[in-house]
């Protein structure tokens, strides 16, 4: 079976996937990323907790990776840079490439500069934090209103974005899925724990709106993170 072409053949699919649209014939269990729908969401979660307990040692270091990224958050308010560590916060709070929520439309929003605050403040406020970080990020979920599983998940994704654009562009080239030449609004930086703004880079798209998609491997993902709200 060939793959499909056009855009009216792929709009003829009730929920158009990125693999149906490029001919990839494998179900999920036979790949390692999890499919995507080109229109909405999937109703699933990024987990640092998976990432922290796997027995990978690359995972185990992104878990590292993504613990210090937001712990340096406090570092930037110990140096009075509170405006930088607000505007970090704001823009890796939505991950739209993901394709990760419940969105109908793959298109979440930030959240503000007031709720930015409140995250910042269990640094301030409670001294644990403020003495020594957070082992797991993932609680500030308990003590916020309104961040939830879906916020944990792209701000986890944000924060590894670098990696999991080159894991993107490995899987195409597993399963033959073409990329393109995309602009990401943001990059974070690891090295600099800053973000690289406007920055190029060649993903799979979506072939109607030309939106970037990135992977995330299906080993991370979990409906109902380990840590979450519901629980409590």
């Amino acid at each position: 079976m060939p793959a499909i072409t056009n855009l009216t053949e792929c709009m003829e699919l009730i929920k158009p996937r990125i693999t149906d649209y490029h001919g990839v014939h494998k179900c999920q269990a036979d790949l390692d990323f999890a499919i995507q729908f080109f229109n909405e969401d999937i109703p699933l979660y990024v987990d640092p907790f998976l990432l922290w307990k796997s027995p990978s040692q690359q995972d185990q270091a992104l878990h590292t990776a993504i613990t210090n990224s937001f712990n340096y958050l406090n570092y930037l308010l110990k140096k009075k840079r509170e405006d930088a560590a607000v505007n970090i916060l704001v823009n890796i709070s939505e991950c739209s490439e993901i394709g990760l929520g419940v969105s109908k439309t793959r298109k979440g929003l930030k959240i503000g500069e007031k709720q930015a605050q409140q995250v910042l403040d269990l640094f301030r406020n409670i001294s644990e934090y403020g003495q020594f970080g957070f082992m797991h990020f993932e609680v500030i979920q308990l003590y916020i209103s309104g961040i939830s599983k879906d916020r944990v998940s792209d701000v986890a994704c944000n924060y590894i974005k670098s990696f999991l654009i080159d894991y993107t562009v490995e899987q195409c080239e597993i399963n033959g899925i073409p990329v393109e030449g995309v602009i990401l609004d943001s990059i974070y930086g690891y090295k600099e724990h800053k973000l690289h703004l406007n920055q190029k880079v060649y993903l799979p798209v979506n072939p109607k709106s030309k939106s970037p998609i990135i992977f995330t491997p299906k080993r991370w993902l979990r409906y109902t993170p380990w840590i979450n709200f519901d629980d409590y």
